[in-house]
């Protein structure tokens, strides 16, 4: 930046009084009157045109800061409506998913039901195929004492064996059933770790702005 004309005028009026010959035994100085005198002049007729320019530039401060200031305030509304339109994005994609784990989840729900009413039905077919055969050879062996006592004891163990038959395929039903539940379980936590990851993306792209 250049000088100012009073700043010129009153390094010279300096390098004046700098350059004035000394007096002897004291602190002052001979400089040439008429020439300080012109140059107190000078500075005098330049301080307006100095402060006008001083002015000016003041001006172009303010100028420059009131743009900075509009540009920042234009730049935060665009991140806002970036990030709102990010957690919008967000928003929908956590409802996409929710409804895609929900159905995903009936389904799974409804074909398990079906599977355990189909093997609760085969189970009881078995069960009451087992009994009647039980029944049937038990009354082959009503004749004699002897023979009925057998056949006794023999039906006793036909049916407990049919109970346990029984038993273990109810056992058999309910592990399917458990399984099943474990398996919608983990679809739907999987959805839910998949929605908060999301959630944290739009977070972290909302703080990096």
């Amino acid at each position: 930046m250049n000088k100012s004309q009073t700043m010129i005028y009153l390094n010279e009026l300096d390098d004046l009084i700098s350059s004035g010959k000394k007096i002897p035994l004291s602190n002052s100085v001979m400089i040439d009157r008429d020439h300080c005198y012109k140059l107190v002049q000078d500075i005098r007729e330049s301080l307006p045109v100095d402060m006008t320019a001083a002015q000016g530039v003041i001006e172009n401060q303010n100028a420059i800061i009131t743009e900075a200031r509009e540009m920042a305030e234009h730049t935060k509304n665009d991140a806002n409506s970036r990030a709102a339109a990010l957690l919008n994005e967000a928003n929908v994609k956590a409802q996409n998913a929710m409804n895609a784990a929900t159905v995903k989840s009936q389904d799974m729900v409804k074909r398990a039901q079906e599977q355990a009413r189909q093997i609760m039905a085969e189970a009881k077919q078995n069960a009451d195929r087992i009994l009647a055969d039980a029944e049937a050879r038990a009354k082959q062996l009503i004749n004699e004492q002897e023979i009925v006592a057998r056949a006794r004891l023999e039906s006793e163990d036909l049916k407990q064996s049919a109970q346990n038959e029984v038993d273990a395929l109810y056992k058999d039903v309910f592990q399917h059933i458990d399984e099943v539940m474990k398996q919608l379980d983990r679809a739907v936590s999987e959805k839910l770790t998949e929605i908060r990851m999301i959630r944290q993306q739009v977070d972290q792209t909302i703080s990096s702005m």
